[in-house]
């Protein structure tokens, strides 16, 4: 632990990318949490994974190719999700199997397949080469400027859909560019970081917060310092290091600061728990 605080420094460039990233999806979730999409950005993150993949694979530019493909397979996904005819969470559960067999199915496909698939799903913040001025970057921070210019209206339309139809008019676009603001910062962290360190931090956050404040304001300011917690706390976990049968291991970081954070939502939500119940 000593050695990796003396050579801090080295890690500085991924642990800024994985925090900033962290932190934007965090204040995404909040309207994907209070619009019961969770299971939506699940299998959002499942279909960018797949993009992410096979675009690697196909030796596509790396930062804007995965954002158009993911961009044109979000469509048919809203389609289906807006769907009356369907259950909900049949049709995601459906689509989320059929982007994990597509995934699958590249396998047949032969060359350095599996490591993409293993990259786009697990990824890992300690050898991501990214910089902090790379096109991934700056589109996903462009896409947070959208997100906080328009939050009012995407509120308002999570919260009342008819009352927003009476004093404005139809949402078609802000209902399209706010899926295209949420397609584009998940391709971009997959792409980097991984889908599951996507998914931690886009409904981690939000899950564990939401029951203690009613302010947006609060809860996306609460959400940012819980993802940097989880990201810092979970990155220099990783790289303490244990011995066994003779050897130092080190946990992989991105997953270390999954369950890092994943530990920490649960002993926040027991000790709110046991407060409730004994005063």
């Amino acid at each position: 632990m000593t050695n990796v605080i003396q050579n801090w420094d080295l890690f500085l460039p991924q642990m800024i990318v994985g925090g900033i990233l962290g932190a934007l999806l965090s204040v995404l979730g909040i309207l994907l949490v209070l619009r019961n999409m969770t299971f939506f950005g699940v299998t959002l993150s499942q279909a960018v994974g797949f993009s992410v993949a096979f675009c690697l694979f196909m030796g596509w530019d790396r930062d804007l190719a995965p954002i158009l493909l993911s961009s044109a397979l979000i469509f048919p996904i809203v389609l289906l999700h807006k769907s009356t005819h369907i259950k909900e969470d049949v049709v995601l559960g459906i689509l989320f199997v059929f982007f994990a067999s597509l995934s699958q199915i590249l396998l047949a496909l032969g060359g350095d397949v599996q490591n993409h698939l293993m990259a786009s799903y697990f990824g890992d913040i300690l050898t991501s080469e990214v910089k902090l001025d790379s096109a991934g970057i700056w589109i996903a921070s462009l896409a947070f400027i959208f997100y906080l210019s328009f939050f009012r209206r995407f509120l308002f339309l999570s919260f009342d859909r008819d009352e927003y139809r009476i004093q404005i008019g139809n949402p078609i676009f802000y209902d399209i560019l706010f899926y295209m603001i949420l397609s584009t910062a998940v391709t971009v962290s997959v792409n980097l970081l991984g889908s599951f360190y996507s998914i931690a931090h886009l409904l981690l956050p939000v899950f564990t917060l939401l029951p203690f404040v009613r302010s947006t304001k609060i809860l996306a300011l609460l959400s940012i310092l819980f993802s940097l917690l989880g990201t810092i706390g979970g990155f220099f976990l990783s790289l303490t290091g244990f011995h066994h049968h003779g050897e130092e291991v080190f946990f992989p970081t991105s997953s270390t600061i999954i369950l890092f954070m994943c530990i920490l939502s649960f002993l926040i939500l027991t000790v709110r728990s046991l407060i409730k119940r004994f005063f």
